[in-house]
């Protein structure tokens, strides 16, 4: 078993729900970037060497909705790869036993006829409002099975739906679908009428970045797999019901408007979970309705500190 993790992205979104998921289990490294800077290997590798963690969890990644998706796909591709070869490489090569990759369901292809199983995982193209975000993520499962051949470095690929939460990123730039809704529903909450992207039929699956913690610290000392798990509730919401219970839980009485002239994005985007609950039988999210509740309510109260985060 092991005891001493090094967590990557320690103070972002969902690091700092990991780092407060694991800290009673393991000892924690959560370093800043001031001190670990995962964009130059020098840096990576000497912190990995100086503190000898035996399991590295790969949180860390420059992300957004989509509208940093569509306007910065080079970026997000470079960041995230040159994150995640020094990772791997410092790990391999200052032995570290494990790397728990932190993946995303937009690695998979966008065309997917029912909910994406793993087996899924290539059998296709990204879709395109995706492209640069999803194959970063593709490249972390590439570099855990050439890592593991070359070195014997053991991993797990966790493939996690879309996070929501307490402490997410809530400017519109680059909050997800999710904390987007919550702003600009605050925002806008004496307007008259709301308008939203596009016409509110896309499917999408939401995880509570708490319960992700969950299962990221389940994983550390479970079964090494080189393929992909996916990670989520395998329950789909559409747009619209996601918009109709933010105007709930808000107590927002406007219209809700849609833009159609606005992208959609993929039309359906759920995991089959059924590997998960063979792996992982104890993990049991909450429902998206109780979880985001509870992010409303955090939200409203920390509004102003929240809106300033980048």
């Amino acid at each position: 078993m092991y005891k001493k993790i090094l967590i990557t992205g320690g103070s972002g979104f969902l690091g700092r729900q990991i780092v407060n998921e694991c800290s009673q289990e393991f000892e924690v490294l959560a370093p800043r970037s001031s001190e670990f800077n995962l964009y130059d290997y020098e840096s990576t590798s000497n912190f990995i060497k100086e503190h000898k963690p035996e399991v590295v969890v790969h949180s860390a990644a420059y992300y957004g909705g989509l509208n940093i998706n569509i306007e910065e796909p080079a970026n997000l591709f470079r960041n995230n790869t040159i994150m995640t070869a020094n990772i791997y490489e410092a790990a391999a090569k200052n032995g570290v036993k494990k790397v728990v990759a932190v993946g995303s369901a937009c690695a998979y292809p966008g065309e997917v006829i029912g909910d994406m199983k793993e087996e899924d995982f290539w059998s296709g193209p990204m879709h395109d409002s995706v492209i640069g975000y999803g194959s970063s993520k593709k490249i972390q499962l590439i570099a855990q099975k050439s890592y593991f051949q070359q070195y014997g470095l053991l991993g797990n690929h966790l493939s996690l739906t879309n996070l929501y939460g307490e402490h997410d990123v809530f400017q519109i730039y680059r909050a997800h679908v999710v904390a987007a809704l919550i702003k600009r529903f605050s925002d806008e909450i004496n307007n008259s009428s709301i308008t939203n992207w596009g016409d509110g039929s896309p499917v999408r699956e939401f995880l509570y970045a708490k319960d992700a913690a969950k299962a990221i610290k389940i994983s550390i000392n479970a079964e090494s797999d080189l393929e992909p798990i996916n990670i989520g509730t395998g329950v789909g919401t559409s747009i619209k019901e996601l918009a109709d219970l933010t105007a709930k839980y808000m107590n927002y009485q406007g219209e809700l408007k849609w833009d159609t002239s606005k992208p959609n994005g993929v039309m359906r985007k759920v995991l089959d979970v059924t590997k998960m609950k063979s792996k992982f039988p104890d993990f049991m999210p909450i429902s998206f309705e109780e979880g985001l509740r509870q992010t409303i309510s955090w939200y409203l109260k920390n509004k102003q500190s929240a809106d300033s985060r980048s």
